[in-house]
């Protein structure tokens, strides 16, 4: 809100003196600094701790990351948001992705306008929310301030912004509102998202408001397109094996993973359309779990999407999954009430087990208690039986509850 302490580090006298106006005529009190070392000093001379600081993404007299990781060290300012004025072609996930104060980013140029409302949004989410609660809905100020970024990165006679037209951090806009907003919108680009927990990049293709393809690094094997062509019975798995061993052994690179598996005759078209459906539908719901991380959407023509986004063509409405979404979040919520990590270890009662009925459990039911050997971790049997972590452990949560399974528990040194 207006009255805030801003302070902007950045080495052009230029760019400090056009943000520094334009931020005073909003109702802050703006104080600026032509590098870090003079930022730092300048804080420590105040003393006082601003609400927000702005930092140019390149500056002379150091990295931009280390200062931000300083800043986060810091006694008095490591609660303080950072948010990054991005030159063009900076590359901004890597090289902040260990910075947890930084919040939002805003791309050079920008306007006047742009940068009020992203500022007014930050303030506001740190004065008059609480710390770290994303998740729930973003309120009028914050879904003004993406609206209007997104609608000024193309607006006629606003100054054209190079790179990404929106991004920021998932602890303030969730990935519902995210994707609800790109789908109102009917957008085309790219989404990247990054798990703030394992690092963990899902990329989204939009046309038309309209999701193409999801790909990822650094996700478990469990999102590999080969899982779900075994899951539609497309592939047996025998098969899968014999085709992934034999590619290991390929002496250049090998083609497409599913064109590969068309051109042997193992798969249709049609059934590869489906299995990418899912994988990235999956994609998806494993982003919408992510409360900690980053995003940010380039804006592109349809044209400019990836190939395979483009050949693709899976066409995923946003509210279909959404539906679903949701239903799998507030799941995984009360199944991470009793098994809150991948490592834990369970057993079988057996006595309990052998008293009930033939006929009591799913096909998936009895593969997961086939798994719980006292020995596998929860990850291992993700692993092991080619299932999803959400239904691998939404079986083990119906099975802890009814007392089938329970928690091994390690033995006590005497």
């Amino acid at each position: 809100m207006p009255g805030e302490h801003l302070l902007v580090i950045d080495d052009s006298p230029t760019l400090l003196k056009v943000v520094e106006i334009a931020l005073t005529k909003a109702g802050y009190k703006v104080d600026t600094a032509l590098n870090g070392n003079a930022g730092l000093a300048l804080v420590r001379e105040l003393g006082t701790v601003p609400d927000l600081i702005l930092l140019d993404g390149t500056i002379p007299d150091g990295d931009s990351a280390e200062i931000c990781r300083r800043l986060a060290g810091d006694p008095k300012l490591g609660r303080v948001p950072v948010v990054v004025m991005a030159g063009k072609g900076e590359d901004l996930e890597s090289r902040f992705a260990k910075a947890p104060n930084v919040v939002d980013y805003i791309s050079k140029p920008f306007s006047p306008e742009a940068l009020q409302a992203l500022v007014a949004h930050v303030v506001e989410a740190r004065t008059g929310a609480a710390p770290g609660g994303g998740g729930g809905a973003m309120g009028a100020g914050g879904s003004a301030a993406v609206s209007e970024a997104l609608a000024l990165s193309t607006a006629p006679g606003a100054p054209r912004l190079e790179g990404f037209a929106l991004a920021g951090d998932l602890a303030v806009i969730s990935m519902s509102e995210i994707l609800e907003l790109l789908a109102e919108q009917a957008q085309t680009g790219t989404l990247t998202v990054v798990s703030g927990r394992s690092g963990a990049r899902v990329e989204l293709s939009f046309r038309a408001g309209r999701i193409e393809l999801a790909g990822a690094v650094g996700v478990a094997d469990e999102f590999l397109l080969g899982r779900f062509v075994v899951e539609a019975g497309a592939v047996t798995p025998e098969a899968l094996a014999e085709v992934l061993e034999e590619r290991a052994r390929a002496a250049g690179k090998p083609p497409l993973f599913g064109a590969d598996l068309i051109a042997r005759g193992l798969l249709t078209e049609a059934e590869l359309g489906r299995a990418m459906v899912r994988q990235t539908s999956e994609l998806a719901y494993e982003a919408l779990r992510w409360t900690e991380g980053l995003f940010q959407f380039r804006r592109t023509t349809a044209a400019e999407l990836p190939d395979l986004a483009r050949r693709a063509a899976l066409e995923i409405s946003v509210d279909r999954l959404l539906l679903e979404g949701f239903r799998r979040v507030d799941e995984w919520r009360v199944i991470e009430s009793e098994i809150d990590s991948f490592a834990e270890i369970f057993v079988r009662d057996e006595h309990k087990i052998a008293a009930l009925p033939r006929g009591t459990f799913t096909r998936d039911e009895l593969a997961v208690l086939e798994a719980v050997n006292g020995r596998n971790t929860v990850r291992e049997i993700v692993r092991s039986l080619r299932l999803g972590s959400f239904d691998v452990s939404r079986v083990l949560f119906r099975l802890l509850r009814a007392k089938l399974i329970r928690r091994r528990v390690s033995p006590t040194a005497i």
